[in-house]
């Protein structure tokens, strides 16, 4: 099926996305943002952002992502609120396919999913990412409407993780590995008033079962396995986004999306910035600016040529 082909693809609409979008719609390349969720990143999800160069006052991330959306939109960026689950990044020309059953084409892509809470792997966790497994209730928890989820870890994450997704699950079960939350009393109190959040105390995540997706979880100590559908992780660190991606790019040894110092991916024309990128600061500021660059990138790609442009004199 042939589908409107645009210049550029972008896989992601937080601050590296976003401003990836600014520059390219700008230099009046077609340009398609496809972002899942608008709260699903890090940004979006921070409450106050009194630190980003040129706004004095504080706002909320969401409002600091408004902002830079509406800026890349007034120069004919187009939104579309979608899930990728897969690219094809082979050829002069690329595609992006998502949960709706569109298949989106451009001639370059820049991806910038940013990453997610981690654990040390569970086995079984690699194997079932983006099926199951997840490391964002907030980006992933309407998939899970009216099923049965667990939630695992004891940080201040965990918990409110827990509550997001029961608005959306039957069933949430908070499994603790230690025998108390570690959350002022007050926070645990919002979980006990929940009526579909059941809280397990000392148990320990040995797998996560499961074929095509997340079936059950197996726990130290019990006989039969725990039903679910699917599996939030709220342990420790930060892993890419990179579910999407199933194998067609090369990844590092460190488990990040590897790219050259014009953040080319192993895929001619497909380019990435943000935190799915392996760093050790992760700041907006940053990743607004490797946004801007692999838009820069990315328009030379397009043309052909190993001179930029000055955007400005």
């Amino acid at each position: 099926m042939q589908t409107e082909l645009f210049d550029v693809i972008i896989v992601g609409g937080g601050p590296a996305g976003s401003s990836a979008a600014l520059y390219t719609s700008r230099a009046a390349q077609k340009t398609l943002v496809i972002d899942k969720d608008p709260h699903a990143g890090a940004l979006g999800m921070a409450h106050s952002i009194a630190n980003y160069p040129g706004v004095p006052d504080a706002l909320t991330g969401m409002e600091l992502l408004g902002l830079m959306k509406r800026q890349a939109v007034s120069f004919g960026a187009i939104y579309r609120n979608d899930k990728v689950t897969a690219i094809d990044p082979d050829g002069p020309e690329k595609t992006v396919f998502t949960v709706s059953g569109n298949a989106f084409r451009a001639k370059t892509l820049i991806l910038a999913t940013g990453a997610m809470g981690k654990s040390s792997e569970i086995p079984g966790e690699k194997k079932l990412v983006g099926k199951g497994v997840s490391y964002c209730a907030t980006c992933d928890a309407a998939f899970y409407r009216g099923r049965a989820v667990a939630v695992y870890g004891k940080n201040r994450e965990a918990v409110e993780e827990a509550l997001v997704l029961s608005r959306f699950a039957s069933t949430v079960m908070l499994l603790c590995p230690g025998g108390k939350l570690a959350v002022p009393e007050e926070e645990a109190e919002l979980l006990h008033r929940a009526e579909n959040v059941e809280i397990r105390y000392h148990s320990r995540v040995l797998s996560v079962n499961g074929e095509m997706g997340v079936e059950s979880l197996s726990l130290e100590g019990a006989v039969d396995p725990l039903a679910v559908e699917g599996f939030f992780i709220y342990l420790s660190g930060s892993a890419p986004v990179l579910d999407f991606i199933g194998g067609r790019l090369e990844i590092s040894s460190c488990g990040c999306l590897k790219v050259d110092r014009e953040f080319m991916t192993s895929s001619p024309g497909v380019f990435a910035a943000g935190d799915m990128l392996c760093k050790e600061i992760k700041q907006a500021v940053i990743v607004a600016g490797e946004g801007c660059q692999a838009a820069l990138y990315a328009g030379k790609y397009l043309r052909g040529t190993t001179i930029h442009r000055a955007d400005y004199h």
